[in-house]
C-alpha cells in the first residue's frame, strides 16, 4: 500500500475519531454509561460496545472485503488466516480509567498489511489529539487534521533509560536487569507504555503476558514508524498479525540499537 493510500485512509478516519471523542467525553462527563464485568474480570461499559458498533459499521462500509476485528465484537475474533488487510479496533483502551473519570483512556485503530502493523492511530479523546504513524512516514502528533509535528526523538539504548516490563516474575525481572544492564520497571498496562519512549521516560517495552493484537498493533505501527523494533511471538515462535489468532504470548518494542544478545534473550527466555 502506498503512502498516498495510507494518507487517504487517515484523512477519512480523522473526523470519525473526533466524533467518537465527542461522544466519549460527553458520556464520561455525564456518567451516562453502565459498567459490567467481563469473564476475565476486567471492566466493560455499554460505551465500549456502542463505540465498537460505530467502528465496525464505518470501517465495514468504507473498506468492504477487509477484515475488521474489534475487542468488543466476539464474532469478529474469527477471521481467515493470512488475510491481506486486517483492521484491529480497541474502542476504549483503558476502560477502568474511563470509568474512574481519568483522561488517560484512548481509541486504538490499526491496519495490518500481510501480517505487519503498517498503520496505527492512538487517539486521546480528552486532549483531542492523535498520534499516528505508517510504514512510509515518521510518527506524527496531530492536534487537528492540518496541524501536526513530526516525532523526531528516537531513544537510544545508550541513553540508559529503564525498560518497562509486563508480566515478568521478580526472578525474571532480576535476570533481565543483569542481561540488559538497565533498570527494569514493572507495569500492567500496554499501549501507553509502548509509546512511552517517544516522551522519554523509558527506552522500551517487553510483555511476557498474553496480550491482544488490538492492544499492541496500533502502538507497534507508530513505534516502527519512529524507528523502533517490534515483534510478537506465539508459543516461542515469531508470529504475524494475520495468523488467525487474536493473542500473542510475548511482545517487545525496543530501540533500533538494542544489542543483539539482549534481543535474543528477550525472544527466547522462558517467562
Amino acid at each position: 500500500m502506498t503512502e498516498k493510500e495510507y494518507s487517504t485512509r487517515f484523512r477519512w478516519l480523522y473526523p470519525h475519531l473526533e466524533e467518537a471523542g465527542r461522544k466519549l467525553r460527553l458520556q464520561q462527563h455525564n456518567r451516562s454509561f453502565q459498567v459490567s464485568m467481563k469473564r476475565d474480570g476486567s471492566k466493560v461499559t455499554d460505551s465500549d460496545q456502542q463505540m465498537s458498533d460505530y467502528w465496525m459499521e464505518l470501517l465495514g462500509k468504507a473498506f468492504p472485503g477487509e477484515v475488521i476485528v474489534s475487542e468488543e465484537d466476539e464474532a469478529s475474533h474469527v477471521y481467515p488466516p493470512k488475510s491481506s488487510a486486517v483492521w484491529y479496533v480497541d474502542p476504549i483502551d483503558g476502560t477502568s480509567k474511563f470509568v474512574d473519570g481519568s483522561p488517560n483512556y484512548f481509541v486504538l485503530i490499526s491496519l495490518c498489511i500481510d501480517g505487519k502493523p503498517s498503520f496505527g492511530v492512538l487517539y486521546q479523546p480528552e486532549r483531542n489529539c492523535v498520534l499516528f504513524g505508517n510504514s512510509h512516514i515518521r510518527a506524527r502528533l496531530y492536534t487537528s487534521l492540518k496541524e501536526y509535528r513530526d516525532i523526531h526523538q528516537t531513544i537510544s539504548w545508550r541513553h540508559q533509560m529503564p525498560v518497562v516490563v509486563k508480566g515478568a516474575s521478580p526472578v525474571l525481572r532480576d535476570r533481565l536487569e543483569a542481561v540488559m544492564h538497565l533498570p527494569v520497571r514493572r507495569t500492567s498496562s500496554a499501549a501507553h507504555n509502548i509509546i512511552a519512549p517517544l516522551n522519554g521516560p523509558s527506552s522500551g517495552f517487553v510483555s511476557f503476558r498474553r496480550t491482544a493484537y488490538w492492544d499492541i498493533a496500533a502502538p507497534a505501527a507508530i513505534m516502527e514508524s519512529a524507528g523502533f523494533q517490534t515483534s510478537i511471538l506465539l508459543n516461542g515462535e515469531p508470529a504475524k498479525y494475520n495468523d488467525g489468532s487474536i493473542f500473542c504470548n510475548r511482545f517487545f518494542c525496543l530501540p533500533p540499537d538494542t544489542p543483539e544478545d539482549v534481543m535474543e534473550y528477550v525472544s527466547t527466555v522462558a517467562g
